[in-house]
């Protein structure tokens, strides 16, 4: 039995001076041993009792904590990060300043108020007076002497030849139901602009929110899309150098360089998605160049300014649409009446002025005053069509009230649940993504120690790229969600 035991540490010290560059390795993949065509004598059991010797002090030693590989010996020109965009957006301030000054919704909508003002003055000169002058000057080619025989004989050219004359008129409506009775609706035209633009500017403040976060966001995707490639290329090196020394194949290798070409295709979609959403910035803030939001924004102090900027409103009947949806009915009611006063009588005066240098039997100057009645008897039925039009205008605006505020209702309850829905996504998602990050940890760990395969290696690095991912995209849409819990039925000035 002694001799037995000399023999197998002779074999055993034997074995270990042929392996000693791949100690390391022997004890990662112990399950090799197994395969090795010992003997089934004393030598054996003896080889036996030093593997499971080794087993229970690899078990009872905790294994290493995962390093943080080095960045530097990996060079890859995909890992440089993406061009800056040519403009950037400061602040929410900043962002207010550029819509002012040159976003085309903002500007446009303004001058819709404007135009409400100015349809108002228009109808206004139907019930007030309307002056006009004139000047002429008429030559004539033909014309005939007359004589009259009076002592002494008086002889005209008519008509004369060569006339100048001046003139002025004045006319007005002084009775003129409709014209009175539009100055109110008009007024309330520009009331529904007031409201309309408002509304604008709410949506168009919702609109560059979401826009600055999706470009913070896909910022925040595709550096997390870089960590992803440097941890594939990492992999990478690792089969590689499994393989080098007899531990790998050539399938670990292909596998993870298909997740290096995964990872590369990932930043190539997440680099124009980041661009595409700072040209959506650019467009929604009326730049003809791409912006970007500064990635060092604090998302709290910007919901702060948000709300600075658009005052909520508890009650949905105050939101700006709904507002704008029952003044518009109000409007349509006044169309129905507006169709009856067609059949009302107008009483209009007229008052002309004139003096002509040259005139036959007349004064030089002249003056005259009219007073007419326009009492309206048929007109081929435009009024009661006029009238059936404005009650059918009527039934819609009323079915678009309720559209409306059933639509504000429904946007207002689901503002104020996604908070509650997208902070319970994002805590799962932050479990989840530390969930795979360990995973991954010790999946590498392991493959470095001979357990698992390549193939477990790359679905760890998959999953963990997928978390971060999403959280990092969850984050953006919480904030996102608490600015429209805002600016849902907020009142935005600015």
């Amino acid at each position: 039995m002694v001799l037995g035991v000399r023999i197998a540490r002779a074999c055993d010290a034997t074995h270990l001076r042929r392996t000693a560059s791949q100690e390391s390795a022997a004890l990662r993949m112990p399950t090799t041993m197994f395969r090795q065509p010992y003997p089934r004598g004393p030598l054996f059991f003896v080889l036996l009792a030093a593997m499971l010797g080794g087993v229970d002090r690899a078990a009872a030693d905790p294994p290493p904590e995962p390093q943080a590989a080095d960045p530097s010996p990996i060079a890859d020109g995909m890992l440089a990060p993406p061009p800056e965009a040519p403009r950037q957006i400061a602040s929410w301030d900043d962002a207010l300043a550029l819509i002012r000054a040159q976003s085309p919704d903002y500007l446009s909508s303004y001058q819709s108020v404007v135009r409400a003002e100015a349809q108002k003055r228009i109808a206004l000169a139907a019930v007030l007076p309307v002056l006009t002058g004139q000047g002429s000057y008429t030559h004539q080619f033909l014309n005939e002497q007359v004589t009259f025989p009076t002592a002494p004989p008086v002889t005209f050219v008519t008509p004369p030849s060569d006339v100048f004359g001046v003139g002025a008129t004045l006319a007005w409506s002084v009775v003129n139901p409709r014209g009175i009775y539009a100055q109110g609706t008009f007024a309330r035209n520009v009331d529904l602009a007031r409201l309309s633009f408002e509304d604008r500017r709410r949506t168009i403040a919702t609109s560059v929110v979401t826009a600055m976060l999706s470009t913070l966001a896909a910022a925040r995707v595709t550096d997390l899309n870089r960590v992803g490639l440097r941890a594939a290329l990492e992999r990478l090196a690792l089969t590689q150098t499994r393989q080098q020394l007899g531990q790998g194949t050539d399938l670990d290798v292909d596998r993870t360089q298909q997740d290096v070409e995964a990872a590369r295709a990932l930043i190539i979609a997440s680099d124009e998605s980041l661009r595409q959403t700072r040209e959506a910035l650019g467009q929604a803030v009326g730049s003809p160049v791409a912006v970007a939001a500064p990635g060092d924004l604090d998302l709290e102090r910007f919901e702060a300014a948000i709300a600075r900027t658009c005052r909520m409103n508890e009650d949905v009947e105050k939101r700006p649409d709904v507002r704008a949806s029952r003044l518009q009915l109000e409007i349509t009611e006044r169309a129905v009446h507006d169709a009856d006063l067609q059949y009302a009588p107008s009483l209009g005066l007229l008052s002309q002025l004139g003096y002509a240098t040259e005139t036959v039997l007349a004064p030089h100057t002249t003056w005259s005053l009219q007073g007419a009645v326009i009492l309206p008897i048929y007109d081929g039925g435009a009024r009661q069509g006029a009238r059936r039009d404005a009650r059918a205008a009527v039934e819609q605006a009323r079915q678009a009230l309720v559209a409306t505020r059933l639509a504000a209702i429904v946007a207002s309850a689901q503002a104020d649940r996604a908070i509650g829905v997208l902070r319970a996504s994002r805590d799962v998602a932050a479990r989840q993504r530390d969930l795979a990050d360990r995973i991954d940890q010790r999946t590498r760990s392991g493959y470095r120690q001979g357990l698992g395969t390549s193939l477990d290696l790359v679905t760890s690095a998959q999953a963990l790229r997928q978390a971060e991912t999403n959280l990092a995209l969850l984050d953006f849409q919480l904030a996102q969600g608490r600015a429209n819990a805002v600016l849902t039925n907020a009142e935005c000035v600015y």
